[in-house]
Formats: C-alpha cells, structure tokens, sequence
C-alpha cells in the first residue's frame, strides 16, 4: 500500500509539472500575442500621419485687401480779380487773373466757390482785389445752351462804387466763360431772375459775354501761367489779347532781375479785335526760386512798352 502511495504521488507530481509546463506555455503564448497586438496598434501608419499632419498646419492667411481710395481728378481753373495795369498814362483797374486747383466733379461750381473766397496772400501781396462782398454766397448754378444762370445770396448786391460794382459782376463772368461751355451769364439773385443789378442798377437784363465788359478787360491778360504756380523752360504761356497787329511780348527774369527768357508772339486777332495767343517760354537758364513774368505790347506811337502785367512765379530749373 505504501508503494502505491509513492506511485501516485509521483504520478501525481508528474501531471502536476506537465500542467505547469502546459500552463507556461499557454501563458508564453498569450503574452507574445499580447506583445504583438500592442506594437501593432503602436507603429505608425504613415498614410494616417501624414492626413493628421494636414489637418493641423495652420491654414493659409490671405493678406487683408487694403482698399486704396484714388483722390478726386483735379483741374486748374482761373478765377478772376481786379488789378492795375500798367501804362504810360496812368495804371487803370482790370480783370486779371489767379488760378486754383479744384475738383473736375463740378468744375465750374468750383471754379465760383473759390472765387467767392476771395483772393490768397501772393495775390493781396501784388495788389489783386475782389469787388465782391465778403459774405456772398453760391445759391445754385445751371448751365443749359452755352449759358450760366448763377443765383447769389443778396450779400452779392452790397451798395459800393459803380466801377466796383461793375467789376464784381465782370468776376462772375469771366470765371464762368472761361469754360467751353458757356458763352454768357445770366443772373439771379435770392432765387430772383434780375434785370438789373447793385446800388447802380447795372443791366442784366440780356445774359453777358466778355464783351459786355470793354472797359475792364485787360489788353492782355495772362491765364496761364497764375501768380505763383510753378514754370519752367518749355512750359506755354497763354492768354487773350488786343493788341496792335495782335503783338504780344514777354520776358522772364530771375529773384535778380536778370532777362533768362523773352520772346514775341502773334495772337490769332488783333487791332481792335479779341484774339487769344500761346507761346512757349524758352529759358536760357537753369534757375530756381522766385521769379517774374511780364507780358506787354509795344507802341506803334513812340516805341515805349504798354499795356504792362507783372507778377511772380516760381521758377522750376531744367
């Protein structure tokens, strides 16, 4: 009995150490798929890295549209003051004329709020003027068939001297028909259409052109260059004119007097008859700084200069 004991127990332990061994397989088993199950769900898919990595860059930026607004076309125009013009006999009062840089929306409009503002400093300086009351105001301007129906406030009326009257409504005109579209100006005043106007009762009844205004309409009268604006060699100078057999002349010169440019032209009418002319003013010297324009004709009387207009520009050089 106690053999068999012994055999059993033996057999015993020899089922028991091939149970462990099984056991210790089974267990190697699973760990190495355990193993293997882990370092597959933990390599990378390069196909996957690659869409993670496009979705996170940061995505592109357009840079913000800068809107660039362009500045209103702009135009100069003339506008028109009294002045003296020089002569042997004396210096008599008439139209000439400055110059402002405006707006093209509505030229003329602008042309006759710059007017209305009266003259700059340059001008004061050299002895321009305006006959029109300081307080009037532009109430409206149609323009329709070649004619300028312009209303002002009642300002415009102001009681004043008759030539000064007269000059302040000559003003208006020439700063209105110095566009191609307008030959005449008409007048109203308060929203009024008038038939006369000022302390003086000076007609209006019939729309006015230049012509109405013989007495003071400068012989010549320069538009371009303007009291201050800049010149150089080449650039034209251009105007209208009365003269004898339509001469008109003119010199340039330094801060120092010195003639760096002077020359003759012929106006397309003359000798009693309103013409305009254009030239260009050659320099002989490359200068800078303040200088002097001066227009005139030449008596056929005795030779001497008339019908003088002088007034500084800014010489640009070359």
């Amino acid at each position: 009995m106690a053999t068999r004991r012994r055999r059993c127990t033996t057999s015993f332990h020899w089922r028991a150490f091939l149970l462990t061994v099984f056991a210790a397989a089974v267990l190697s088993c699973g760990t190495s798929n355990a193993t293997n199950t882990a370092s597959t769900s933990t390599t990378p898919n390069t196909s996957t890295t690659t869409t993670l990595h496009t979705a996170s860059a940061a995505p592109e930026t357009t840079a913000p549209t800068t809107l660039t607004v362009a500045p209103p076309p702009s135009l100069v125009v003339n506008v028109y003051w009294g002045g003296t013009v020089s002569n042997p006999t004396g210096t008599p009062e008439r139209l000439l004329a400055g110059g402002r840089v405006v707006e093209t929306a509505s030229p003329a409009t602008a042309a006759l709020e710059a007017l209305l503002d009266g003259p700059n400093e340059l001008e004061t300086e050299i002895g321009m003027f305006t006959s029109i009351p300081a307080e009037t105001t532009l109430i409206d301007l149609t323009i329709s068939d070649r004619l300028a129906l312009v209303d002002l406030s009642a300002e415009f009326e102001q009681s004043s001297g008759s030539l000064d009257e007269f000059i302040r409504i000559g003003q208006v005109m020439f700063t209105l028909t110095q566009f191609e579209g307008v030959d005449a100006v008409s007048f109203r005043i308060d929203g009024t259409d008038r038939h006369t106007l000022g302390s003086h009762g000076i007609d209006v009844s019939n729309p006015l052109g230049r012509d109405d205004f013989e007495s003071i309409r400068a012989l010549i009268l320069v538009e371009r260059p303007y009291p201050g604006s800049s010149f150089q060699s080449g650039d034209a100078i251009t105007g209208e004119s009365n003269t004898f057999e339509a001469n008109v002349e003119w010199v340039v010169t330094d801060a120092d007097g010195r003639i760096i440019g002077e020359g003759v032209t012929i106006a397309t009418d003359g000798s009693g008859t309103w013409g305009t002319y254009e030239v260009t003013g050659i320099l002989d010297a490359e200068t800078a700084g303040r200088g002097s324009l001066i227009v005139f004709d030449t008596s056929a009387r005795d030779g001497s200069q008339i019908n003088i207009v002088e007034f500084p520009i800014q010489l640009e050089g070359a």
